[in-house]
């Protein structure tokens, strides 16, 4: 049966990510079911926010969190105490609430302080207020911890290992297209430019994590110090693909096929310097097959 127009090129399957968050809801209901925390609602809605793409994301987003969560706790005990329910100091809180987190930069925690805030005002309480609350952040926390453990111990994400597969992804292409070049025909550039500006990305990502998470940096550093080189390969390619244009038909054949040496040369020259040797590629197979 022949999937939808709509549906075509897109991964079906669910991402790691999304079957983790499964995962940490599950098991934070069956704790909040064992233990005597009343509001399971609370911890689901913790651990699906709380999931994050990498072991440094879910870091920096857990400690937002959970300064979030017992602010929104507080300010919601404080409003509670004065008027449980009312729809105009609930607004007030909110505000306050997010006043607070962005004066404190708590970008990440935010939204679960929100949701500790509307817990502790709009939920009945089932004894005096301030258990109330204590227990409502109790159960945030506890949606918090499970999310950062299931992310640490359920196949950790590592931006090393997505800079290694975006690098020979790219090196695959600019391979592909220096193929077409040589032939004379179509090169994938936009393809290329964009594999280029993800492995960017991806290391900017690595970069960004904590020391003690990424792995070799000396091997990231050896990529990134190509990114300069698979740019300028990109748009060497651009002026060989521009001499097969119709529009350029009226350049002489003779001094269009030195223009076309030129950027030949130069995009040989740049793929020596950008795409591994044959001896890094038995070097690296010999390795993977080590491991």
């Amino acid at each position: 049966m022949k999937a939808p127009a709509w549906l075509e090129g897109k991964r079906l399957a669910p991402g790691l990510r999304v079957i983790k968050t499964g995962m940490a809801v599950t098991l934070c209901l069956f704790l909040s079911y064992t233990l005597p925390f009343g509001q399971p609602f609370t911890s689901a809605i913790a651990a699906a926010v709380m999931m994050g793409k990498s072991i440094d994301v879910s870091l920096r987003t857990a400690r937002d969190g959970t300064v979030g969560t017992l602010l929104g706790a507080a300010v919601g005990l404080l409003f509670s105490l004065w008027d449980p329910g009312n729809a105009g100091l609930c607004g007030i809180g909110v505000i306050l609430t997010l006043y607070l987190c962005v004066m404190l930069h708590l970008e990440r925690g935010t939204l679960l302080a929100e949701v500790a805030f509307f817990a502790v005002t709009l939920m009945p309480p089932g004894g005096p207020y301030w258990l109330h609350a204590l227990t409502c952040a109790a159960d945030a926390l506890l949606g918090i911890l499970v999310a950062l453990a299931v992310n640490l111990i359920v196949m950790p994400h590592h931006y090393a290992g997505e800079v290694r597969e975006n690098y020979q992804t790219l090196c695959a292409v600019a391979a592909q297209a220096l193929h077409a070049a040589r032939a004379g025909a179509p090169a994938p550039c936009k393809e290329l430019a964009g594999q280029t500006e993800k492995l960017s990305q991806s290391i900017q990502a690595y970069v960004s994590e904590r020391r003690l998470l990424r792995g070799s940096d000396e091997e990231i550093f050896r990529i990134s110090c190509k990114l300069t080189q698979f740019r300028e390969f990109a748009q060497e390619l651009g002026n060989v693909q521009l001499l097969l244009s119709p529009e350029n038909g009226r350049i002489p054949d003779e001094e269009r096929e030195i223009i076309r040496r030129y950027h030949m040369a130069r995009l040989e020259a740049l793929a020596v310097a950008c795409l591994p040797s044959k001896e890094e590629r038995e070097r690296k197979g010999t390795s993977m097959a080590k491991e």
